[in-house]
């Protein structure tokens, strides 16, 4: 079967209570009348909150990272932890510190796999690209989009876009070297992309994109529910795996060529920044409470190398 992405998924058992997230809610521009009197006090107070939580939260100066040298621990038990589940997986991780700019952790990252709903970080970037403003249409649909994963959202913006044209696009733009378009032109999901791929989108988020579209994109994913659109369990990997860090995520989860697929990508802050990319595909029987589990303590073992 094809992937359609997210839709047709099954759900995983909720947890009642919802993870408070340490990232606030973007804060649409408002006009505001101040007194005069009152103008230098609220700029010394908007200079403390832009500071904390404004759109250079994820922001990064890196123009090329050192690659990794010699064995990484973390990643040999990150894989161990995939591994150890069965049901024939397909693996490619990356991890890249954009503080330091070097490589944490490279494993199959020229690998292509299925994107699922990650290429969604691909239709936001190009609909951002095609728009002159931020309207409030724009923002609500990059934030269902990227935050609840909502695949109807998805297909409205994949399809006005030019469907694989949006890759092609992004593919050029961001100079992605493994990247394609799925092979029908409806089925946004089977886009393929890589590890080392999904890194240069993050760090293009982080570096030359405009301030104001990165606080979009990223405020969105650092609210991004634990119940997806479709009732996916979307804390599976980065989220549930490293619950001391603060994180913006971009899950995706489907099936592809008769494999589950099922990917935890992400910025992740602990101490330094990282773009955290976890891409994995299995057997068309594996469990996904199963594999969501794996992926969770893959992403908990990659911690090893989170200064």
């Amino acid at each position: 079967m094809t992937i359609r992405d997210d839709a047709n998924s099954p759900t995983l058992d909720l947890v009642s209570e919802m993870v408070t997230r340490r990232l606030p809610k973007r804060r649409r521009r408002r006009k505001w009348i101040v007194p005069t009197g009152l103008t230098i006090v609220l700029v010394a107070v908007l200079a403390v909150v832009v500071g904390r939580s404004g759109s250079d939260d994820w922001h990064t100066e890196c123009t090329a990272f050192t690659p990794v040298a010699g064995p990484v621990p973390a990643l040999e038990k990150a894989r161990q932890e995939l591994l150890s589940v069965g049901h024939d997986p397909v693996l490619s991780m990356e991890v890249v510190d954009l503080d330091t700019c070097t490589t944490a952790l490279s494993w199959k990252a020229d690998l292509a796999q299925p994107t699922a709903s990650v290429v969604k970080l691909l239709i936001a970037l190009d609909l951002l690209q095609r728009t002159s403003t931020n309207s409030g249409s724009v923002e609500n649909d990059v934030t269902a989009m990227l935050a609840r994963s909502d695949d109807g959202v998805a297909s409205r913006l994949w399809q006005s876009g030019g469907g694989p044209a949006i890759v092609t696009r992004q593919v050029q733009a961001l100079g992605l070297r493994h990247t394609r378009p799925p092979a029908t032109a409806g089925q946004w999901g089977s886009t393929m992309m890589s590890a080392s791929d999904v890194s240069l989108v993050y760090r293009h988020i982080a570096g030359p994109l405009e301030p104001e579209d990165r606080e979009l994109l990223t405020s969105a994913m650092a609210e991004a529910p634990r119940a997806a659109a479709d009732g996916f369990d979307q804390y599976f990997g980065i989220p549930s795996g490293l619950p001391d860090a603060t994180w913006a995520v971009k899950q995706g989860w489907g099936s592809a060529n008769g494999r589950r697929v099922l990917n935890s990508t992400g910025f992740v802050e602990v101490g330094d920044t990282y773009a955290v990319t976890l891409l994995s595909s299995w057997s068309q029987d594996a469990d996904w409470a199963v594999v969501s589990g794996a992926l969770t303590k893959a992403a908990t073992a990659v911690r090893g190398v989170l200064h």
